[in-house]
């Protein structure tokens, strides 16, 4: 009987250069040393998957992910978030299936297969009995009308826009753009650190983050509550904010 053929690989290319890449310049940049780990760890893992496929609708196997690159689920998750706005990985088949496929990965060991004489393992295609089959060919056109309405999805997409304060996630990439343009970057961090240690204290009941914010931008100018709201006020500063984690706030 035929020894079935192997859908890994043992080695992947890591170039010496890697580092001044986009993606890990801006990995660096949000999360350090561990997002340089997490990013060759996940492709060490993708490599050694059979079919380079991690569907971590399985939830051990994404727990053994995260134990692997030594984050915990939130740094895992805000990482991934950011590889799928890189487009590093498959933005469509995480985000709604919790598959990790990496188009380029795949590209850059199809040598491997060509010496099996085999096929290079294709993007998969979700069922809903939560099995992987199919195969499919990723349209890659920028000029394709596919490609330009997952851009748009892309923008209007929830995401953590700082990996510190992962509770403040209820909030479009559009929305935090909007408050960049309206406070400043230093304004938005700062309310949406505000946010975060209120979140932190009290529980999160909130449907929009965006709009919470707002809504108690447009308190403070009035003067409501006597000048302050319970997450960003004149009178509450950002340390008083953090001594209150642990006690009630009035």
């Amino acid at each position: 009987m035929a020894r079935p053929q192997k859908q890994t690989v043992d080695y992947f290319p890591h170039d010496a250069k890697a580092s001044e890449g986009d993606t890990l310049t801006i990995l660096q940049s949000r999360f350090g040393n561990d997002g340089y780990a997490f990013w060759f760890k996940l492709l060490e893992k993708i490599s050694s998957s059979e079919n380079h496929v991690i569907d971590c609708r399985n939830p051990i196997k994404w727990q053994l992910l995260l134990a692997k690159a030594s984050v915990n689920e939130e740094q895992g998750s805000a990482i991934m978030e950011l590889l799928c706005e890189l487009d590093a990985i498959d933005g469509q088949l995480w985000r709604e299936s919790k598959i990790i496929w990496c188009q380029n990965l795949v590209n850059n060991i199809a040598d491997a297969y060509k010496n099996r004489n085999r096929p290079v393992p294709e993007r998969p295609i979700p069922t809903n009995d939560n099995s992987v089959s199919g195969k499919t060919t990723p349209v890659s056109s920028a000029d394709n009308p596919q490609t330009k309405l997952k851009e748009t999805k892309l923008n209007k997409s929830i995401h953590i826009p700082y990996p510190e304060y992962p509770n403040v996630n209820k909030i479009t990439k559009d929305e935090h753009q909007k408050l960049i343009e309206k406070f400043g970057e230093a304004g938005a961090r700062d309310r949406v650190e505000n946010l975060s240690l209120y979140i932190a204290s009290k529980g999160d009941k909130y449907k929009n983050h965006y709009a919470t914010i707002l809504a108690w931008d447009k308190r403070d100018k009035k003067g409501g509550q006597g000048g302050t709201h319970r997450g960003h006020s004149k009178q509450a500063s950002t340390e008083e904010l953090k001594a209150s984690i642990g006690r009630p706030l009035d």
